[in-house]
């Protein structure tokens, strides 16, 4: 019975094992960054924190990809367990990706509608990803960027009816003080927009900036409104 025992324990942590090393990203696709396809990232930064997961059997994935057979869930996790959080990517959101997979001329299409902001996390010794949503951060973490949303994007957490739409930019500082200014959007009529500036100063100083194809007024760091040759981004933005 002993044996049995010993062997049973054995296999449990071989399999885990085997789960930990299942980073498989470069495996398949051409280009990989931290177990994910390059094409699909927009933004990512060290955090080195530690969250609780807030509902029950979460699932933490091996490739942050919702709707692919490439993407492997590791294990599930209760709520209220510790995880550590190593870093936060953005990946694009309600938009379908190309993505080349390795050593053939063939493209896997993804979309991650709106599973856009994943964790790389820790737990018990097994590294993986899980949506931003399932997690609580326990402090803040320290951003370099600023994101903010247009008061016309529908919040699917609240308003699953509503047609979807997603307006979102985010304003990120530079190492020689620069700021870049990027914006995404999708419509369930038009798909997917971009949009990106690069200004020389600190734009949160002032109260107006007109750059071809762009004007941005202050009404505070908290409240923005930009008016834009591409008019889906047209409109008051809120901090969140």
């Amino acid at each position: 019975m002993i044996r049995l025992l010993i062997k049973v324990q054995i296999l449990f942590l071989v399999s885990l094992t085997s789960h930990a090393n299942l980073y498989n990203c470069k495996s398949i696709y051409e280009s990989c960054f931290e177990n994910i396809p390059k094409d699909i990232i927009t933004y990512h930064q060290q955090v080195n924190t530690h969250g609780i997961i807030n509902k029950n059997n979460i699932n933490l994935r091996d490739i942050p990809l919702i709707n692919s057979k490439n993407s492997e869930i590791l294990k599930k996790i209760k709520k209220n367990d510790k995880v550590l959080i190593k870093k936060v990517f953005f990946l694009k959101p309600n938009v379908s990706v190309r993505l080349k997979l390795l050593n053939s001329n063939k493209v896997e299409i993804v979309n991650n509608y709106r599973f856009g902001k994943w964790y790389l996390v820790s737990h018990e010794g097994i590294e993986g990803f899980i949506f931003s949503d399932f997690i609580s951060v326990e402090k803040k973490i320290n951003k370099k960027f600023i994101r903010y949303r247009h008061i016309d994007s529908v919040d699917w957490r609240k308003n699953k009816v509503d047609p979807q739409k997603n307006i979102e930019l985010v304003l990120k500082k530079q190492e020689d003080d620069a700021y870049t200014l990027q914006g995404y959007a999708w419509h369930y009529l038009n798909g997917f927009s971009e949009i990106n500036y690069t200004f020389q100063n600190n734009i949160l100083s002032k109260e107006k900036i007109i750059k071809d194809g762009i004007k941005i007024f202050l009404f505070d760091e908290n409240e923005i409104f930009i008016e834009s040759d591409i008019d889906i981004f047209t409109g008051i933005y809120k901090k969140y």
